[in-house]
């Protein structure tokens, strides 16, 4: 199945390259009425996960739920499903993965009642070209899970985790095993966030589930191209 069009992804990251831009791609779906109360914002070097009303603070947890999602940095841009992007504070030229790992060496799972993944990743840009890597921070029946993966890039391929596997459930599962491929041709930051969002649109009669949806192309030595789509601006 194609993870774009899932019923409930929760959030997911996607790294790649589309043509000879390199990519990031940031999905958030959501159920309740603190999750869903949220939109996607450019403040200066970061895009962050904010509420749009008082939903989040009254009946949300703030600390999951608002977070700077995609910050800009020397040397590369970080991607991450909540607060555990402070954790990497810069990224040097060496290797995305060791970067991402090492940082992340003590993080844990959510704290709440499905223990959700934390997922991260990064674009690293250096004297030899770009690099790429995902992590997640899992539970699992003898602790807590902690991979990694460097991204190999291929034009026109990316590899997507998410915090879920998916499926409309509750419990619900959390992402389980590698990375999956997917396909990543939409040519720009623009049309590639709007896919997103239209991929995951609810058929008639169901829940829309969509929080928000960012896109960033970066060609190498150039300033990055961003996209963002959020449900309250449809």
């Amino acid at each position: 199945m194609n993870p774009f069009t899932y019923r409930y992804p929760g959030r997911f990251i996607v790294i790649g390259k589309d043509a000879d831009a390199f990519v990031i791609l940031y999905g958030a779906t959501g159920r309740s009425p603190a999750s869903l109360a949220r939109r996607y914002v450019q403040e200066g070097n970061a895009i962050y996960a904010v509420g749009f009303d008082d939903t989040v603070k009254k009946e949300g947890n703030p600390e999951l739920l608002e977070y700077p999602a995609i910050k800009f940095v020397e040397h590369g841009i970080l991607v991450a499903n909540g607060r555990q992007i402070e954790k990497i504070a810069t990224l040097t030229t060496r290797d995305a993965r060791q970067q991402l790992s090492y940082g992340l060496s003590e993080e844990a799972y959510e704290p709440d009642e499905y223990r959700t993944p934390r997922i991260t990743g990064c674009l690293v840009e250096g004297a030899r070209g770009m690099d790429g890597a995902l992590h997640i921070v899992r539970s699992v029946t003898n602790g807590i899970d902690r991979s990694s993966w460097s991204v190999p890039f291929e034009t026109g391929k990316g590899l997507y985790i998410g915090t879920y596997i998916g499926e409309d459930v509750r419990p619900t599962p959390s992402f389980s095993g590698n990375p999956i491929p997917v396909a990543l041709s939409y040519g720009s930051a623009a049309k590639a966030a709007r896919a997103l969002s239209e991929g995951l649109a609810p058929q008639s009669g169901e829940t829309d589930y969509r929080v928000g949806f960012v896109a960033v192309y970066k060609k190498l030595g150039e300033a990055p191209e961003i996209a963002i789509v959020n449900r309250i601006d449809l």
